[in-house]
């Protein structure tokens, strides 16, 4: 049975033939796993916030599925039944900071830095130290994930709003923008661009579930919606499959708003 640990949390999905065993293997799984808390088994993901829908079948003190994790040697806290976090996507949050320090660089100064899908916070939690970030501005549609999102980035601009209408109310706040709805960070773009400060280099870069065979179609279609800016460069790479005929795709996109 596959499972994820999430600080303290164990995730597991069970498979439907043995469902009736559900509370037994949630016994055993914690007796084995000393630093669990919570077994939860896993039945999908659901609702708009895409927020994984969990049963608590084992438990030892509290049976809550709030809990502190440790990634890249930061803590912060998440809830996995009540906002979307994935443990799997640590390496692309590091190439996002190494991404940052290369702006940064390029700049010559600390650089401001938006994530309009932010989540809980994890992608932000390794720049909100101050070392290259002079300011972040974060949000999310969903409120409970706001709520932890303030709780992690403190000191930092944290709210729950709807990221296609922030630019009324942070324009040309940043020079990094992260793009992270897979689903429909291609549709979300246009939207966006105003969040991007002007007249010098910034840096969109985004996320994207798609065919496997629309690849240069979709290069073609972010073109276009950056066609009254300035494109010094723009990659698009498949990262990982995410089933048979669609990929999950990273794209950057380095450009001079007009």
């Amino acid at each position: 049975m596959s499972h994820d640990q999430i600080g303290d949390v164990i995730i597991v999905k069970i498979p439907d033939i043995i469902q009736n065993h559900s509370t037994a293997i949630g016994k055993a799984m914690l007796e084995q796993n000393s630093n669990a808390r919570v077994i939860c088994a896993d039945n999908g993901v659901k609702g708009e916030f895409r927020v994984r829908d969990l049963t608590v079948i084992a438990f030892n003190d509290s049976n809550e599925t709030l809990t502190k994790v440790k990634e890249s040697g930061h803590e912060f806290w998440v809830d996995p039944g009540a906002a979307y976090y994935s443990p799997r996507l640590a390496n692309e949050r590091l190439a996002t900071v190494s991404s940052a320090k290369k702006l940064s660089a390029t700049l010559g100064r600390k650089i401001s830095v938006c994530d309009p899908y932010a989540g809980v916070g994890p992608a932000l939690m390794p720049l909100a130290n101050g070392e290259i970030t002079e300011e972040i501005f974060a949000s999310d549609l969903n409120p409970n994930a706001a709520t932890l999102l303030a709780k992690n980035l403190v000191g930092h601009w944290a709210e729950c709003r709807d990221a296609r209408t922030l630019v009324n109310e942070l324009p040309e706040c940043c020079d990094l923008l992260l793009v992270n709805l897979p689903h429909d960070s291609i549709d979300h773009l246009p939207d966006l661009l105003g969040l991007l400060r002007k007249g010098h280099e910034v840096v969109i870069r985004g996320w994207a579930i798609i065919s496997i065979d629309s690849l240069e179609d979709v290069r073609n279609r972010i073109t276009a919606i950056l066609s009254n800016s300035e494109i010094i460069s723009l990659e698009l790479e498949a990262n990982r499959s995410y089933s048979p005929n669609d990929t999950y795709a990273c794209f950057e996109a380095h450009i001079i708003r007009n």
